[in-house]
């Protein structure tokens, strides 16, 4: 049975994921958290300059051990609400 995108969490294509985050700022620490169907993210980065989405993607790259040359943000980049793809 097909799950509905909307709940899906991450989508694959071929070697590649695609994943939906919500981004919040945090002042306290980075941290990840996975949900049913997306993963948030606390960020102490502030949203000027693109300081925010840099630290999301060395975030999730360090989640997944890999370099952060292999996350993507598809969507989102002045929302809170992102597609991030992820390249294995």
């Amino acid at each position: 049975m097909e799950v509905p995108h909307s709940v899906r969490t991450s989508i694959e294509r071929g070697s590649k994921m695609v994943k939906r985050l919500k981004v919040k700022v945090s002042h306290g620490k980075d941290r990840i958290i996975e949900e049913t169907d997306f993963i948030r993210v606390y960020t102490m980065e502030p949203r000027e300059m693109n300081k925010a989405n840099i630290d999301v993607m060395k975030q999730i790259s360090r989640y997944y051990g890999i370099p952060s040359t292999s996350v993507k943000i598809l969507s989102g980049f002045t929302s809170r609400n992102k597609l991030v793809e992820i390249d294995d």
